[in-house]
């Protein structure tokens, strides 16, 4: 059942499309956007483009103002008139925001899949799954939430119900690093935490930098070439255009689909054999997909250098799927994975 989970979240945007019914086979992708199925591919580059890393001012305890007006991540215009005592988080992401800017002893309500920090449950109502199909917008009414923190458009029939029925909703959903650190200043204005959101992104920009200097050592021709498979059937990968690309390079790796203009393409297992990756990475979401025996045995694949190497690499399906504070902790894992002897 996690491993279920966790590919739902990695797929924010194939369950996206799951919820819509545009697809009722393949498995989600990790952002809030429908997943094309048919990529558009050309040849690989081999030098990343640089990721800017913003230096962030030290936290300043400024009392949020209300009635607060924030913009979400829909692009919707939300007003919380007042400071909210009870919230419930409708994403894993979210609910490790709230806990992370201090506001998790307001939660009340959180779905089954909201198991990090290991407290998230304790003494909280489960409102249901990650799909909207799967939450109950009744249990989520009877806890009479001041403000419900959803994910993006996957969550958009739940949203609607739910402000029909007056509860304010907040939706937070991240394609990058940037759209993240956002998301963890608003919950931080909206809770009255803002010292403490400024702090963690300040923190994770700090962590960051520090894999950078040392990243930032290795000459472009030593960096390993990467496939990172977000599922096997389909086969999909990630683009540049998100936070799982963005994690690869930051890492010091060099994404073999970083010219693909989707986020979370399907791919063919022959284009994957043609760039050749020196290193294979995926979650463990999809164990029973991504193991070193079956990508051996996929017809061609033995000649990949990856498998011939045996850098068939596999990362917490849970900190590399969610955009939420522990992306600077799949950074940092995928670095010591890529270069061990540099990241003791």
């Amino acid at each position: 059942m996690r491993f279920r989970w966790i590919v739902l979240t990695l797929a924010f945007w194939l369950l996206a499309a799951l919820a819509l019914g545009c697809i009722t086979a393949a498995p989600p992708s990790p952002t809030a956007t429908p997943v094309p199925p048919t990529p558009t591919l050309v040849p690989p580059t081999s030098t990343p483009t640089p990721i800017a890393i913003t230096p962030t001012a030290e936290p300043t305890a400024v009392p949020a103002a209300f009635p607060l007006t924030i913009t979400d991540s829909l692009g919707r215009e939300v007003t919380i008139t007042t400071l909210p005592r009870r919230l419930v988080s409708l994403a894993p992401s979210n609910t490790e925001i709230l806990f992370a800017v201090g506001a998790g002893d307001r939660i009340v309500g959180v779905t089954e899949y909201c198991n990090y920090p290991p407290e998230a449950k304790e003494g909280r109502e489960i409102v249901g799954g990650f799909s909207a199909k799967s939450l109950s917008v009744e249990k989520i009414l009877s806890l009479q939430p001041d403000v419900v923190f959803s994910a993006g458009a996957i969550h958009q029939p739940v949203i609607e119900a739910l402000e029909q029925a007056g509860v304010t909703v907040v939706a937070l959903d991240a394609q990058s690093f940037d759209e993240v650190y956002q998301n963890i200043l608003t919950a931080g204005r909206i809770t009255g935490h803002i010292a403490e959101a400024e702090k963690v992104v300040a923190e994770m920009k700090d962590r960051l930098a520090k894999v950078q200097a040392i990243v930032g050592q290795i000459p472009e021709q030593e960096r390993p070439r990467v496939f990172y498979e977000v599922w096997d059937e389909p086969l999909m990968t990630a683009g540049p255009d998100t936070f799982i690309g963005q994690m690869i390079e930051l890492a010091g790796g060099i994404n073999v689909f970083a010219d693909v203009k989707e986020q979370y393409p399907q791919i063919s297992p022959e284009a994957v054999v043609e760039r050749n990756p020196d290193v294979i990475l995926g979650p463990d979401s999809h164990a029973e997909g991504l193991t070193a025996e079956k990508i051996a045995a996929r017809p061609g694949w033995g000649d990949i250098k990856a498998v011939r190497d045996g850098r068939i690499l596999i990362v917490n399906g849970d900190i590399v799927s969610r955009p939420g504070p522990r992306i600077v902790e799949a950074v940092e894992t995928i670095a010591r994975l890529l270069y061990p002897e540099r990241f003791p």
